[in-house]
């Protein structure tokens, strides 16, 4: 059953979730696989390794469905950018710097920019540049932020009130451990659906469905699987 949000309206997509760009981990197949599911696969584009994105693009894109590629903000090149956009991706996220530099490229491509944040200040810088989407994540998300960010679930709100009507979707711990099985809890996935965000963004749970070689590291999916 797939959910209406301003974020599935704006990227297309059936449901409100989102597969995090991780670097190194969030390869085409599974960005691929997430799209064909009705979400958004973001592949991650990292530093903007030419060899990377060459390999992983086509793979996100020969799915057929919706997809993005994100990337460190602070460590990419206009290079990084007009690669990925070549390949015709839906959405482009930045994370971890000043997007300023490449906002209008992405948007004058047609793609979706979307901005990730930790904090207040970058939460306005977002809103100035014109993102069309705002992450609000929280210091659970890898401990990212974790020295002037906040925890997820009082984050976001704060920042869907700034940055209305720009959707804002939440990321970092949006889950929990049941006493069976290893799917996201409820406790966590209600919340992070109220006060305020527009989806919820899943991220290292992703990894657990891809086949080993084909994005993420194996140690990463142990750990993932069996606690």
């Amino acid at each position: 059953m797939a959910l209406s949000t301003a974020f599935t309206k704006l990227l297309g997509v059936r449901h409100p979730i989102a597969l995090a760009p991780m670097g190194g981990s969030a390869g085409g197949a599974l960005a691929a696989a997430v799209s064909r599911g009705g979400g958004l696969g973001l592949v991650g584009g990292g530093a903007g390794d030419p060899d990377w994105l060459a390999r992983e693009l086509p793979i996100a894109a020969g799915a057929g469905e919706p997809w993005g590629v994100g990337f460190l903000t602070w460590a990419i090149g206009d290079e990084a950018v007009e690669r990925a956009l070549e390949h015709g991706p839906r959405a482009v996220m930045l994370s971890f710097g000043d997007p300023g530099p490449f906002a209008a490229r992405v948007r004058r491509a047609g793609a979706a920019l979307i901005v990730q944040v930790t904090d207040l200040e970058e939460a306005r810088r977002a809103v100035d540049v014109g993102a069309d989407v705002i992450v609000a994540q929280g210091s659970e998300s890898g401990g990212h932020g974790a020295r002037r960010g906040r925890s997820t679930l009082p984050f976001v709100p704060v920042v869907a009130d700034l940055a209305a009507p720009v959707p804002v979707p939440a990321a970092g711990g949006i889950a929990d451990r049941p006493r069976r099985g290893h799917r996201p809890g409820p406790r966590r996935r209600a919340g992070s659906r109220s006060p305020g965000p527009d989806r919820v963004r899943f991220s290292s749970w992703t990894v657990r469905g891809v086949p080993a070689g084909r994005g993420g590291c194996p140690g990463h999916r142990r750990v993932l699987a069996h606690g």
